[in-house]
């Protein structure tokens, strides 16, 4: 709870005592100096709650900041390699590395189906012909 917040109760506490006392005498002035008093207190105690909720606000931000500063350091400071040891060899696990041996393995249709790509991409970008 902040200063603000107890300071802010405090003054509405007091200015709703005012204007009791106000009411009861008959005195309008004490009472409108009391409801002044209310009034500035609930905003005292407003300000303080939005002071409040604006550093709670600011605290988990800079540690959220923190932390994915934290983890963005870690995640490049050790690079991780595509290449798995699988026996007396390396396996590149990439999209590069899987490819190529996809190609390696089965020429014949790595061709077709790049040959299927050309001709929809030509497709596409001419249209049917017109005749």
């Amino acid at each position: 709870m902040d200063e603000d917040e107890v300071k802010g109760t405090a003054k509405d506490i007091g200015g709703k005592i005012k204007d009791g006392i106000g009411g009861l005498t008959g005195d309008e002035s004490l009472q409108a100096e009391g409801k002044t008093d209310q009034l500035a207190g609930k905003a005292q105690k407003l300000y303080g709650s939005a002071k409040d909720a604006v550093s709670d606000a600011a605290e988990s931000a800079k540690e959220a900041v923190g932390n994915a500063a934290g983890a963005a350091s870690e995640a490049f400071s050790q690079p991780k390699s595509h290449y798995q040891p699988t026996g007396n060899s390396y396996v590149d696990e990439s999209m590069l590395g899987r490819t190529t041996a996809m190609v390696k393995e089965q020429p014949i249709l790595a061709l077709l189906g790049t040959a299927l790509v050309g001709y929809a991409t030509a497709y596409l970008l001419h249209g049917r012909s017109r005749r």
